[in-house]
């Protein structure tokens, strides 16, 4: 054998004995056979129909409430006012009120236009952990 074949050899011996140092080293030496993971797929959470699932909003059909829901949520969230019009001929408006220095909530004012008449309510929505805010009445 070649002395460059040699050294080739011992090259790889080294490389491989300092492979197995680095796997032993971190943890990787287990004998014991590790379960297939699954992933876990978290649906976002809807928003609360806060006023609008109360008597404000039965006379408002899915589209519209949705329309309603959403801007509700956005006007919670931004702090400010947020008008919507439905697809069926009905609108309104949120007015948010300041966030309390103590909880986290704030009050809000929905109030609904349905074939012109106005209906109105009052709710509160608080901020979740994350930052996010939730509708709770």
């Amino acid at each position: 054998m070649s002395a460059q074949a040699s050294s080739a050899i011992v090259r790889i011996a080294m490389a491989a004995g300092l492979f197995g140092a680095a796997l032993t080293a971190s943890g990787c030496n287990s004998t014991a056979p590790s379960a297939p993971t699954a992933a876990v797929v978290v649906a976002p959470e809807p928003p609360a129909p806060g006023v609008i699932g109360a008597a404000i909003g039965r006379d408002l059909d899915a589209a519209d409430r949705a329309s309603a829901v959403a801007a509700q949520q956005e006007a919670v969230a931004s702090g400010q006012r947020r008008s919507w019009r439905g697809t069926h001929g009905a609108y309104g408006f949120i007015e948010p009120g300041p966030e309390a220095a103590l909880g986290g909530c704030r009050d809000y004012t929905h109030k609904i236009f349905i074939d012109g008449r106005p209906q109105q309510a009052k709710g509160q929505a608080c901020k979740k952990p994350d930052g996010g805010w939730r509708v709770t009445s």
